[in-house]
């Protein structure tokens, strides 16, 4: 299913590279277009992030072995440690390097929301593929950045649902996350 997700995320990348223009067509081979994948792929979440990466090279490669696809997928992969600063760092490669026509960003929302500015600065097309943060997408006044996952809003509501419903469970406690994370939650 996460192949499957990515690979629709990969579809839907290019074809808003299509519509702002930074893809061309040529008249018989057919065009690369080169995607970077940003995540942890070292560090305390790298096994997320490396699921994540895994998952967007199986749809690449799923993509580039239909005869009747029109490009060529060609995933670029960044490391942001899950480090707001690091983030920041492979952003600003990723957005300046004319060659990428779009990136796939961040499973960390601390990064994710550090990086929100260079996306729009270089008029960037992403899709988030983890970060939950709402405030990534909402609130921001961006045409450039969309998302797949649903936000922390959407994941708490359906918790509380079940826990509440089903469950019936009238009280829990909750832990509060002093991490980078959980300052912006």
């Amino acid at each position: 299913m996460q192949a499957s997700l990515t690979y629709k995320l990969c579809t839907l990348i290019v074809g808003l590279g299509m519509g702002i223009g930074v893809v061309r067509l040529t008249a018989s081979a057919k065009t690369t277009v080169k995607i970077a994948f940003i995540g942890p792929l070292t560090g305390s979440n790298s096994a997320h992030g490396l699921g994540g990466r895994n998952s967007a090279e199986l749809a690449v490669k799923l993509h580039n072995a239909d005869p009747k696809s029109k490009y060529d997928f060609s995933l670029i992969n960044l490391d942001d440690e899950c480090k707001p600063n690091v983030g920041v760092q492979v952003a600003t490669k990723a957005a300046t390097d004319n060659s990428i026509m779009a990136v796939i960003p961040h499973y960390c929302s601390s990064v994710a929301i550090a990086t929100v500015d260079v996306y729009r600065r270089f008029g960037t097309p992403t899709v988030i593929w983890a970060a939950v943060l709402p405030e990534i997408i909402y609130g921001q006044k961006t045409i450039e950045m969309h998302r797949v996952s649903a936000t922390l809003v959407n994941q708490n509501k359906v918790a509380a649902q079940f826990l509440t419903g089903p469950q019936k469970y009238k009280r829990w406690v909750s832990i509060y996350d002093t991490t980078d994370y959980g300052k912006y939650v």
